[in-house]
């Protein structure tokens, strides 16, 4: 069975990807003393992010790299997700 775009963007693979790298960061930045180590792979995309966003406005505070982090994340865990789904639909075959 071929994967539709709704079974990529809903699959829980794509879910769990994403909770993985937001929920961990996001409890390390509201309180320090719940970071962790899963926290690692959102402090890198943050980072890398907040980089990115510095060449290009340098004013703007850093909560406002948030949205595109969350949408950042969101992308990487579709593409998680599209290629579970394209593994699981070939080893199926």
């Amino acid at each position: 069975m071929t994967p539709t775009p709704r079974r990529i963007l809903t699959a829980p693979v794509t879910i769990g990807t994403f909770l993985l790298l937001v929920v961990p960061f996001g409890l390390g930045w509201l309180k320090t003393a719940l970071f962790s180590p899963l926290a690692l792979p959102g402090y890198i995309i943050y980072t890398i992010g907040t980089a990115i966003g510095h060449k290009l406005a340098p004013r703007f505070e850093f909560w406002v790299y948030w949205i595109p982090f969350v949408f950042g994340c969101y992308g990487i865990a579709v593409a998680v997700g599209t290629a579970y789904e394209w593994v699981h639909a070939w080893i199926d075959r």
